[in-house]
């Protein structure tokens, strides 16, 4: 793990944590749900052919990634691992945040279903709420498809278009969106089609409000946006700048700005290039065992804005 910050940085360290003093940032949290890594990690489900993870490594870069957390003033609820459940500590593709609320999602990938009612029953006994969704046979929708940016009020919807394997379709999209103008009326909802990656997130990511970067793997149909709701109402994505890694770095395309600063994957210069052209802060992290399970820096979390809603007095210990 590295950090690199500008003498000019609005990040403040007071020990061993960064003070953030501007409120005008793509992605803000003040808490961060992580699970433990299980043994059984290297039996989950990947498409990545790049050797066989280490138990140690993962454990010790999770662990980096973490103390990062802490450092950037996030609250950190550890959660336990399964061994029955090898992808569990990717939390993130079972719940979605927006705008103070937790929402139950639909794995597409079947061995993962379970891992939605284990993730909800362990939140509510340390005190945090999520509001289930009752999702249509045949709807599913995972986290990594889901680019919600709160202060924009705008979520972004990956359609998986790899048709062997389906993590969101358009009828999980439709059931979400539903489910999030219960909470935001106001909310814009885009769906886009993708191939070529797990999740829409896996190869794209937005560095800035006006800069996205992209793997050259994940080929993203822009020319057809569509409302999830299917009134008829057009859509127009905004006018991002996407810029198309090299292929040998297309895994880095997944960044992580939040709280003023942007987490990145360690070893990949142009991004890293890229990011501390616009922050002041930039933190590198080991993701390689991560990236041998498919595996991004947000999959490791369920970021959330805690408040008096979603975070109950009578939390239990697990």
């Amino acid at each position: 793990m590295s950090f690199k910050a500008k003498h000019s940085s609005p990040v403040k360290v007071k020990g061993d944590v960064f003070s953030i003093n501007s409120s005008n940032y793509l992605i803000t949290a003040n808490l961060v749900v992580v699970r433990e890594i299980p043994k059984s990690f290297d039996g989950g489900l990947t498409t990545q052919r790049i050797g066989k993870p280490d138990y140690q490594k993962i454990r010790e870069q999770h662990e980096e990634f973490v103390n990062v957390m802490r450092r950037l003033g996030l609250k950190v609820i550890r959660l336990p691992a399964y061994e029955e459940h090898p992808d569990i500590h990717f939390p993130r593709d079972t719940i979605a945040s927006y705008k103070g609320a937790l929402m139950s999602l639909n794995p597409g990938a079947a061995s993962r279903k379970a891992e939605v009612e284990r993730n909800i029953s362990d939140l509510e006994k340390v005190g945090i709420h999520v509001k289930r969704i009752e999702y249509p046979e045949g709807a599913f929708i995972e986290g990594g498809d889901v680019l919600s940016f709160d202060g924009e009020g705008l979520v972004v919807i990956g359609i998986s278009g790899n048709s062997n394997d389906i993590r969101t379709n358009e009828a999980g999209a439709k059931a979400f969106a539903e489910a999030l103008k219960t909470i935001d009326h106001d909310v814009t909802i885009v769906a886009v089609r993708h191939t070529g990656v797990l999740h829409l997130e896996t190869g794209f990511t937005r560095l800035t409000k006006d800069l996205a970067l992209k793997d050259p793997k994940c080929s993203i149909d822009w020319k057809n946006p569509y409302y999830p709701l299917g009134d008829g109402k057009r859509v127009k994505l905004p006018p991002w700048q996407i810029i198309e890694l090299p292929e040998a770095e297309g895994y880095g395309a997944h960044v992580l700005p939040i709280n003023g600063a942007v987490i990145i994957a360690k070893g990949y210069p142009t991004v890293k290039g890229l990011a501390e052209k616009y922050y002041n802060l930039v933190i590198e992290v080991d993701m390689s065992e991560s990236h041998k399970m498919d595996g991004s820096l947000r999959c490791w979390t369920i970021l959330h804005n805690e408040n008096t809603e979603t975070h109950r007095s009578e939390a239990k210990p697990l």
